[in-house]
């Protein structure tokens, strides 16, 4: 149930608060004022798309807030107190982009239809059109016989067996050319294998190839610096100052910088030669280098940049291979399993097509007698049901069929021309429903158009039976059918600060009267 919308700055109306109330809601005024609008912010919060020319002259973002008793919540939404309405808001700004909340947690659009989208429910003239569809005949069908959860495990279970059946008919592909395939996967193995690729080589080999590649150059360096560290001269000089310190004390400390200096220069020298005796100018350790730099260059092109990527490679090789090695076994594993699920998908369609039989008839007959009381004396409606080719939806073509005028016989839907006989229709269907399909909110538009005054007031009747079963607001010019509200609401265009605004406002008994007068142009 919608008790409460909040509108900003959408269309022409700049604010309006609007309580709704239980059982049947009417929303009149005239053509232009804005009722349009109310409706329009009604669709957003049950998630339709959003458009920037919604928004009005007044600012650069348009918000619609609603208060719903029933919706449907998501694990991670909490829910509030017991009884407490939850607040739903979408935002629209002029950049173009669209926001939705719960309370203040942003959420997505599809989960903003998913807890508003399935209480709230709009019927207006594309609904009539949507009526026409095979595919909503069955879903209506299935409501009143109450096998929405039973056509929803079927056609789970119908997908079940078409992703059975294609990996089947994989396997069988795979074992036609398994002979290719093992051989190319064994190759590709073996040279992974071969190469044996581990972490940290590949910067060992760098530095290995670095050192090969300059080896003599560093070999003629180092020994003419090694040379030059063994000049005698620095020896000599040492024992020199050694020798004055006995004539002058001061030079102490020199002599012994020099000692300490002789020291580190010769464990340098230590140090070089000790490097040279390692350092050698070898072609072939400089070859094996290059080859196994370029067998690892081959391994990152083929099967992964890391060795991680090639370990992972080379699991899911040595997976394919155990795959092709035990392809029978897999194809019976497979074949046992899609024979089960065919045979349970033919029992669920058997079942679903048997209950659709005994209720088509039950559903039609309660349309007809609505029908009949929709000002349609010669109306004849008839559920078609026949055989067709298994599908996720069973195995049943359902067809509504209709006419409105004597010694016509009944035809499919999308034939029938009258909008108006087709709108008179879908009430009685909804009528019917009323108890059946689970949206708390029942929102009509234009579902008296072309009717008459006389059938006007048995729409109203029928909104008002509705509306004992669930929330309905209905947006009607019919004085009629705005009689039977329990809530009437008017909507109205004035001018403010020099541009059109439109206001909202719930009548009082002596304003109903004044209103049915506007409406039936009386002054």
């Amino acid at each position: 149930m919608l008790t409460r919308l909040k509108i900003q700055n959408l269309v022409l109306v700049d604010r309006a608060d609007i309580s709704f109330g239980s059982g049947l809601n009417i929303l009149t005024g005239e053509t232009g004022a804005g009722k349009s609008a109310i409706l329009t912010a009604i669709r957003l919060i049950a998630g339709e798309r959003a458009d920037t020319q919604l928004i009005g002259k007044n600012g650069e973002i348009a918000i619609v807030e609603a208060y719903l008793l029933s919706y449907s919540l998501t694990e991670e939404i909490s829910p509030p107190p017991f009884g407490e309405p939850r607040c739903v808001r979408r935002e629209i700004h002029r950049s173009g982009k669209s926001r939705c909340f719960v309370e203040e947690e942003q959420i997505s659009l599809s989960l903003l239809r998913q807890i508003a989208g399935s209480s709230i429910e709009l019927v207006d003239p594309a609904s009539s059109q949507l009526l026409c569809l095979r595919e909503e005949q069955r879903n209506m069908l299935d409501a009143f016989a109450g096998l929405s959860h039973d056509a929803k495990v079927f056609a789970g279970s119908f997908v079940d067996e078409q992703t059975e059946a294609k990996k089947l008919e994989e396997i069988l592909g795979l074992q036609e050319q398994r002979g290719r395939d093992l051989s190319w996967a064994r190759e590709d193995l073996a040279a992974i294998e071969e190469v044996n690729w581990q972490e940290e080589e590949e910067a060992q080999l760098t530095r290995d190839h670095q050192l090969l590649t300059h080896a003599q150059e560093l070999l003629e360096k180092i020994g003419n610096a090694s040379d030059a560290l063994s000049d005698r001269s620095l020896k000599r000089a040492s024992h020199l100052l050694d020798s004055c310190v006995r004539c002058d004390a001061t030079l102490t400390s020199l002599a012994a910088s020099l000692r300490n200096a002789l020291l580190e220069i010769e464990e340098v020298d230590h140090q070089l030669r000790t490097y040279l005796g390692r350092l050698e100018a070898d072609p072939n350790r400089l070859t094996h280098v290059e080859n196994r730099i370029g067998a690892i260059e081959q391994m990152k092109k083929r099967f992964g940049k890391t060795v991680a990527e090639v370990g992972a490679k080379k699991k899911e090789l040595l997976a394919r291979i155990d795959r092709l090695l035990h392809l029978e076994e897999e194809v019976t594993s497979l074949r046992t399993s899609l024979q089960s699920l065919r045979e349970k998908n033919l029992l669920l369609s058997q079942s679903l097509s048997a209950k659709r039989q005994e209720t088509a008839a039950l559903y039609a007959s309660l349309i007809l007698a609505e029908l009949k009381t929709l000002n349609l004396p010669h109306a004849r409606f008839e559920i078609s049901l026949q055989p067709m080719p298994l599908t996720s939806h069973g195995s049943d073509e359902i067809r509504f069929l209709f006419s409105a005028n004597p010694g016509q016989p009944p035809i499919p839907l999308e034939e029938c021309a009258s909008s108006g006989e087709i709108s008179r229709l879908l009430l009685a269907i909804k009528t019917v429903l009323s108890e059946k399909d689970k949206s708390a909110c029942l929102i009509f538009d234009e579902i008296d158009s072309n009717v008459g005054g006389q059938t006007a007031a048995i729409l109203g009747e029928k909104l008002k039976k509705i509306a004992e079963k669930k929330q309905v607001i209905c947006v009607t010019h019919f004085v009629q059918v705005a009689k039977a509200a329990l809530h009437h609401f008017a909507v109205s265009k004035g001018e403010q600060k020099g541009r059109a605004v439109t206001t909202i406002s719930k009548l009082s008994e002596s304003q109903r009267g004044q209103e049915y007068q506007r409406m039936l142009g009386s002054n």
